[in-house]
């Protein structure tokens, strides 16, 4: 992006994308971007009157770029076990890390569905030819990921399955795979008319402070029946793991080690009160 390419961001949405109306519409940015056309933004720049972008209005644009791309890819996504993406921009390409646990549901055969991916991507935020990359990241415990274990859910619901049984399976899949607790809460017309909210726990949560944003991983997703909607919530509290592989490195602030005495520090201890012992005979 350039300075001035954040001013006339958006319209079309990530639902025009997926169901293939790229280009059908007209964007506020189009319409502007031909104004631009003809203007040397080099020579502007290096006047001193120019006026740099807001840095308010950037990280605004960034956010709504995310925001807009994490709901395509998630809906795009949903049999692949669409887990979130990291955006790393350089100076040459936006190199865009998807998280999934099923790979090579994400790049499809002979890399179809993630050319595609990147075709999309490029047109919808006016990016230049080869400028965007797309990979992917393997989730190793799919059990440890709730974007995957909330899409589990849904599907267990649409199948039919009871809610109890539905989401007792999925803490049982959850804490089979080393985490410290998980939650699930179920609301909307479950079986009666009138909606309400369930909720199943196992284990422990942490609900406030840092340790929250660390070691919480939250998904939300909503199911169609013919009655409503239902929302369904997981949250798993990931382990500590010193390298990183299966939880979180950082430890939480009330973890406390406690080791065992050396035994150069046993042998002085023993010495001295053989010593007072001596000492109070005499």
């Amino acid at each position: 992006y350039n300075a001035y390419s954040f001013f006339f961001f958006k319209q079309k949405t990530a639902y025009e994308i997926s169901a293939c109306l790229v280009g059908s519409e007209m964007c506020i940015r189009d319409r502007y971007m031909g104004t631009f056309q003809n203007i040397d933004f080099q020579k502007m720049s290096t006047k001193p009157n120019v006026k740099v972008m807001n840095i308010k209005k950037k990280f605004v644009a960034d956010g709504v770029f995310h925001a807009e791309l994490h709901q395509f890819l998630e809906k795009a996504l949903q049999q692949a076990g669409y887990a979130g993406i990291e955006i790393r921009v350089t100076p040459v390409k936006t190199e865009i890390r998807i998280k999934a646990t099923k790979s090579n549901e994400v790049i499809g055969p002979d890399g179809r569905k993630i050319r595609e991916l990147i075709s999309l991507v490029q047109k919808r935020f006016n990016y230049p030819k080869d400028t965007v990359d797309i990979r992917v990241i393997n989730v190793p415990f799919r059990g440890l990921c709730a974007s995957a274990q909330c899409e589990n859910l849904r599907f267990k619901l649409l199948s039919g399955a009871p809610v109890r049984l539905a989401a007792n399976g999925i803490i049982k899949t959850v804490m089979r795979d080393g985490a410290k607790g998980c939650e699930v809460i179920i609301s909307g017309k479950l079986r009666q008319q009138r909606a309400k909210t369930m909720k199943y726990k196992q284990g422990y949560m942490v609900t406030t402070g840092q340790p929250k944003l660390d070691y919480v991983d939250t998904a939300v997703r909503h199911v169609f029946f013919k009655q409503g909607i239902m929302g369904v919530k997981v949250k798993i509290m990931l382990p500590y793991d010193p390298s990183g592989k299966k939880g979180i490195k950082q430890p939480l602030p009330d973890y406390v080690i406690i080791t065992e005495p050396k035994e150069d520090i046993e042998d002085e201890i023993k010495t001295g009160g053989q010593q007072q012992q001596a000492e109070t005979q005499e």
